[in-house]
């Protein structure tokens, strides 16, 4: 029986089963001359965190694979009315983030978001200061 291993000419990580395993196999190889045989922490947190992103598009991209126009455009009118609902509570005087998830509600970081949306849109001013 021969041994499966890579050719001269085709790249090491090709033909590997998932993107996991070919990102590990990237980071081994980018990484190897840096911590060979001993255990080197700075590699093993940079693999945790490839790991984690790696596991982050496979979620995103299950997610993907479901969304049908209908379920987009339902999404995008409910996004839109979440937005009108921000502008006109920020059109009767300021307000933060939690204040406009609270009455929103949506998380401060949705809240935050929407704020952003509508800054790139022009739509609003963003001021920030520090949180005491």
């Amino acid at each position: 029986m021969s041994e499966n291993k890579p050719s001269e000419g085709r790249p090491q990580g090709a033909g590997v089963s998932s993107p996991m395993a070919m990102g590990m196999s990237m980071a081994k190889r980018m990484m190897g001359p840096m911590g060979r045989g001993e255990a080197n922490p700075a590699i093993e947190q940079m693999m945790g965190m490839c790991s984690e992103m790696l596991n982050a598009i496979r979620e995103t991209n299950a997610l993907a694979v479901h969304a049908t126009p209908e379920l987009d455009q339902i999404f995008t009118d409910w996004l839109e009315g979440l937005e009108a609902k921000a502008e006109e509570m920020i059109a009767k005087g300021e307000t933060d983030g939690a204040a406009l998830a609270s009455a929103l509600g949506v998380t401060e970081a949705s809240a935050n978001y929407l704020l952003y949306r509508l800054a790139t849109a022009d739509k609003v001013t963003l001021t920030a200061k520090a949180r005491t």
